[in-house]
């Protein structure tokens, strides 16, 4: 086995390390996580094997083997046990020589500062962070030319928010509730109402009602949502259909993001033109723009994680300040690039991809620590902002975990 890209630590439950490459003796590729034990029956002792989260594990590694016979997974599968006791015994000299060069360990990247200069690293983000942009620009050209300009903007919206594994449930949302069928639902129903009713229908649509999971609405807000959706007369989800792991932090509730999802319906209109951006939007600084996507948490949602589940502690915001720039980098801003493209305005679209250069990023990403860890520069971080961070995901994402050390632009 040979280890091209060790992927991530993983943080809380799941597997240790996340999204590793490693090269196996026959020339083929394993890429997923990886879990670590000392004995490979640990992996039956702790619960792994009932625990879904470890379904992406590729490779099991350990230090006993002890009986020789592959790891089974909760979805069934197998995956092979690579001992290293055996391994450890035959290199124990040559393994106390590399340990003693700590900088052999170390990614191509680590002294691109030194080697290229900042500014060129810095030039290196930004284009694969604008090559990045364009590359979502163009899928959703094509999305608009084929589903209308809301549809695309709806099922890129909720893509964005479809982190966490939720993302099967977000699009099982855009296809049972098409943008048309919502908007025209909408438009029908007085503006002050519009809220609560975009809510019951994204909502009752993921099978997120307190009805809909056996229980009895209690709180008036929860009533009014199970009145509006029945009114409605829709189907709902199966039973059976998949809740939230247990274990999702309450401020990513997929509850929460859909309805802040809906109250941005809300406060733009029901219609896409409403969602296109004012001249005057773009123009201005970028935080009035990211303010203009961030959604407080405002009434029953300052006290619920989700209908019919009250907070132990404030969750915060339906849809704060990073999830607000996330939207408008991977959703938003390229798709208000790829309408004016396409209806001949390059002048705006270019002013579009100039207001993606003047965000700021998102926030850290677990993915990019050993990244920015290792362009740091006589202590200080590189400074980010969102088409930089862009431009970082690229390399993760095509490079670091493709075994593309040595090849990549800062190598």
């Amino acid at each position: 086995m040979r280890v091209l890209h060790p992927g991530r630590r993983g943080r809380g439950a799941g597997p240790d390390f996340r999204d590793a490459l490693i090269a196996t003796p026959s020339g083929g590729l394993l890429s997923g996580d990886v879990e670590l034990h000392v004995r490979a029956s640990d992996f039956h002792a702790h619960g792994h094997d009932r625990d879904r989260r470890y379904d992406g594990v590729v490779l099991h590694f350990v230090f006993d083997a002890g009986v020789a016979e592959d790891t089974l997974l909760a979805n069934g599968c197998r995956v092979p046990v690579v001992a290293l006791a055996p391994w450890l015994r035959r290199r124990r000299e040559e393994l106390a020589g590399w340990l003693a060069h700590p900088s052999l360990w170390r990614e191509p990247c680590h002294d691109a500062i030194a080697r290229l200069g900042r500014e060129e690293v810095l030039r290196s983000l930004e284009e694969l962070g604008g090559r990045r942009f364009r590359e979502r620009e163009a899928a959703l050209a094509a999305s608009l030319r084929t589903e209308g300009a809301g549809e695309a903007l709806y099922r890129a919206l909720l893509a964005g928010l479809g982190y966490g594994g939720e993302r099967e449930r977000f699009e099982a949302v855009a296809a049972a509730l098409p943008w048309r069928e919502l908007t025209a639902l909408l438009a029908a129903s007085p503006d002050a109402k519009r809220g609560v009713l975009a809510e019951a229908l994204l909502l009752g649509t993921a099978g997120l009602l307190p009805s809909q999971r056996g229980e009895t609405p209690r709180h008036a807000y929860e009533q009014e949502l199970e009145e509006r959706w029945r009114a409605l007369g829709r189907a709902s989800p199966p039973a059976g259909s998949p809740q939230p792991p247990v274990a999702v932090r309450p401020a990513n509730h997929p509850a929460r993001r859909l309805a802040g999802l809906a109250q941005l319906l809300a406060r733009y209109g029901a219609d896409s033109e409403s969602l296109a951006l004012p001249p005057e939007t773009l123009d201005g600084p970028a935080s009035r723009l990211v303010a203009g996507w961030t959604v407080p948490a405002e009434g029953y949602w300052r006290q619920h994680v989700a209908p019919g589940v009250a907070a132990g502690r404030p969750p915060g915001a339906l849809i704060g300040r990073g999830r607000a720039i996330e939207l408008l980098v991977n959703a938003v801003l390229p798709w208000a690039a790829a309408l004016a493209e396409a209806d001949g305005d390059a002048e705006r679209a270019t002013q579009v991809r100039a207001c993606f250069a003047r965000l700021p990023r998102p926030g850290s990403y677990g993915a990019l620590a050993f990244l920015e860890a290792n362009l740091r520069s006589d202590g200080r971080r590189l400074p980010l902002d969102a088409r930089r961070h862009q431009g970082l995901l690229a390399l993760y994402k095509t490079e670091c975990t493709q075994g593309g050390c040595g090849r990549c632009p800062l190598s």
